[in-house]
């Protein structure tokens, strides 16, 4: 790990209990000896922090210097990613956070499945985890929105990556990509005076490979 997340990194005294208290003393068998390295995912800083005190189930650290680091994708990419499976954004999740996706809008499309839980409590903790391994200062920031409407509400000029369009390259613009089975007659025809990105190759993409890909070209 890069760095440990705590919310309240920064303060001068910072208590560690928990999970983060297993991982750290249990699992890595920390010494007291050592500098530990801290950020809250708000800031820039890096905090870095003495072993104060150890206990059986927490640790007192101090802080000892604050060091604005930022480590950020200099790049403002935003995908637009109509619901999948629930475990499949899971893992996908990782892959963009460490690419430097900047922003992550998921949306219920006609081909989603409308049993699929956003659970984004679980989905930013696996944003932190990744955070914590790649040293990115930040988290993929995560949107939810209802339907492709409000999506377009929100963003007017967007991208779309779909089957018959130019070769995909960098743009500004949000790209929105759909679920399995790609858009619906209806959301093609919501979606035809858009500009229309795809490939240049015959394949046909997963959602999760096509998200992949337009991340590595946004970036």
């Amino acid at each position: 790990m890069q760095f440990s997340f705590h919310p309240k990194a920064g303060e001068e005294r910072l208590v560690v209990e928990g999970e983060l208290y297993t991982h750290l003393y249990k699992s890595r068998r920390t010494k007291n000896t050592k500098t530990l390295a801290f950020r809250n995912l708000e800031d820039e800083y890096l905090y870095l922090y003495s072993q104060e005190s150890i206990g059986r189930k927490e640790a007192i650290l101090q802080l000892k210097e604050s060091l604005h680091k930022p480590i950020l994708s200099k790049n403002q990419a935003h995908i637009i990613l109509s619901i999948i499976d629930s475990k499949t954004i899971q893992k996908l999740l990782p892959f963009l956070n460490e690419l430097g996706v900047r922003k992550l809008t998921l949306f219920y499309s006609e081909y989603s499945q409308r049993n699929e839980k956003i659970e984004l409590d679980k989905f930013n903790k696996i944003l932190i985890n990744s955070s914590q391994q790649c040293g990115r200062s930040n988290i993929l920031e995560l949107e939810f929105c209802t339907t492709l409407q409000e999506v377009l509400m929100l963003y007017p000029q967007v991208g779309v990556f779909d089957f018959g369009g130019e070769k995909m390259c960098k743009t500004s613009l949000p790209v929105l990509i759909g679920s399995e089975g790609g858009f619906s007659p209806k959301e093609h025809e919501i979606l035809k005076d858009f500009p229309k990105y795809s490939t240049q190759e015959e394949l046909i993409l997963k959602s999760e490979s096509a998200c992949v890909y337009v991340a590595s070209k946004l970036l």
